[in-house]
């Protein structure tokens, strides 16, 4: 009888095991192939929990239903990126990345050890969310190392263009800029792109949509861009940016593959007699190349895409 006992409680055990496993491959089966990668139902469940986290939303359903296509394009572009550093032997830029952790942690009055901390409690794996940012901060060396050669700014004209500020203006506006950039794959999907767009913004602020939505590099300071002088931003940005009051949100910049929405955070005045030239060529040039290598990218990434094997299970 005692054996009997000892060999039922084995039994159910073990049958306990087993469902707990069986549960566990089902929950966590392939939801996509792209390329030669995988994107598990695992990693769309922890990127819709780091997407909603880190955009201060709550973790309901409703909220999970709205971010879970955004958080599929996503993880396909994080793995096209992943699958090209991979490809060009790309090294982690872990010093840029670290910096970006730190600054995440300072919004939640923690370190990176404590960062980790909140995403344990949270059941949200931060080794993912990590190896994300490394990734994207690899992408970027990529794109500079295959088409940093092709950015070349006439020097004449820039300083041609600084010649003229001297001449015909005394004072030179600044715009503290924060921005949300997202590509346009189908030109229908235009109008359902913005409404969305400026929805989250009206619900949730412009740095969380930011954080959720933008495809630009700045999506990983909450699309913070910093200053801007009015001499490194094109005649688009700048009739927008004049009508604008400290922190209205533009009307959104339709470009040939991506659709920009500006919000304005601070503006400043600065004598021509104060300001440092040279400091502002700097900015310029440093603008137009910024600018330059964003179109590079948006182009490579839809170009892989274009010819990448992707198919959802």
């Amino acid at each position: 009888m005692k054996y009997t006992i000892l060999l039922f409680k084995f039994l159910f055990i073990f049958f306990i095991s087993q469902a707990n496993i069986s549960f566990a491959v089902v929950q966590n089966k392939i939801v996509a192939n792209v390329g030669n990668q995988i994107i598990s139902s695992y990693e769309l469940k922890n990127k819709i929990k780091t997407m909603l986290f880190l955009s201060n939303q709550e973790l309901s359903q409703d909220n999970i239903n709205r971010t879970k296509s955004q958080a599929m394009r996503s993880l396909i572009n994080y793995k096209l990126k992943k699958q090209e550093v991979l490809k060009f032997n790309i090294d982690n830029n872990q010093e840029a990345a670290d910096d970006h952790l730190k600054n995440i942690s300072s919004k939640y009055d923690t370190n990176i050890g404590g960062l980790k901390k909140i995403f344990l409690n949270k059941q949200i794996n931060f080794d993912l969310f990590e190896d994300e940012i490394q990734t994207e901060f690899s992408w970027q060396r990529l794109i500079f190392s295959r088409f940093g050669n092709k950015i070349n700014l006439n020097e004449k004209e820039i300083n041609d263009e600084l010649n003229d500020i001297i001449k015909i203006q005394q004072s030179i506006n600044e715009y503290k800029l924060a921005e949300i950039e997202i590509l346009v794959e189908n030109n229908l999907e235009n109008e359902e792109q913005i409404k969305g767009i400026n929805n989250q913004i009206e619900k949730i602020g412009f740095e969380n949509t930011a954080i959720k939505y933008s495809t630009s590099s700045s999506a990983l300071d909450g699309g913070h861009i910093g200053w801007v002088s009015s001499k490194s931003l094109s005649d688009k940005f700048l009739k927008l940016l004049k009508k604008m009051k400290i922190g209205d949100v533009s009307k959104p910049i339709i470009q040939s593959n991506t659709i920009t929405f500006l919000k304005l955070l601070d503006k400043k005045t600065l004598n021509i007699d104060n300001v440092n030239l040279d400091q502002i060529r700097e900015n310029i040039i440093s603008k137009k190349k910024n600018e330059l290598l964003n179109l590079y990218s948006n182009n490579y990434l839809s170009k892989i895409k274009n010819n990448a094997f992707i198919q959802f299970k």
